[in-house]
């Protein structure tokens, strides 16, 4: 039987998340439909609509996997609070965006809210937080505002550099960040 832990549901989850990163390296999300990622996976639809409700819950929930991937490769580093604004914090974020950037432009041009609206526990406590700390920042609700604020700023020059097929040097986009950061207009 096909539960939701053992090895074969496991496996088709897998098969459908990479037929759908695949197939958004020549296609939009739009034009992405239920029946062709079955197709490609070798699955049937009932297969699939015990994963996921619809294309955009498999964008959303593999979307989920890839950012707690984005903020584990952080785990072992050594951090303080001023980790978050150095090169040490963004090239390896930038390089990860770079390598996934089909995926990444397919959720970032369908983005109509925050990007991180719920989950971000991981990403408040590693990163936010203690540089909010360091900066003087006490106030959860002041740094809720910090976090908003960086958070759609990074998103609109990621959906600009993504959008242009990551043509700009990860180090150069690391430079642009670092200095937006540092010396707000």
């Amino acid at each position: 039987m096909n539960t939701k832990n053992n090895q074969r549901f496991q496996d088709n989850e897998k098969k459908i998340e990479e037929c759908l990163v695949s197939m958004l390296k020549t296609q939009d999300i739009d034009l992405i439909t239920v029946r062709s990622i079955c197709q490609a996976a070798n699955i049937n639809r009932s297969t699939f609509y015990s994963h996921y409700q619809d294309i955009y819950d498999l964008l959303d929930k593999l979307e989920k996997k890839m950012n707690a991937r984005l903020i584990g490769q952080y785990d072992t580093v050594e951090r303080n609070g001023s980790f978050f604004m150095t090169a040490e914090f963004f090239v390896p974020f930038l390089n990860f965006i770079k390598r996934n950037q089909s995926f990444y432009r397919a959720t970032l041009n369908k983005r109509k809210s925050f990007p991180i609206e719920t989950g971000f526990e991981p990403l408040w406590n590693t990163i936010v937080k203690p540089y909010s700390l360091h900066n003087g920042i006490t106030e959860e609700e002041e740094m809720m505002y910090y976090f908003v604020f960086y958070q759609a700023g990074v998103t609109m020059c990621l959906k600009r550099w993504v959008d242009q097929g990551c043509q700009v040097p990860v180090e150069q986009i690391c430079g642009y960040f670092l200095h937006c950061l540092a010396n707000p207009i």
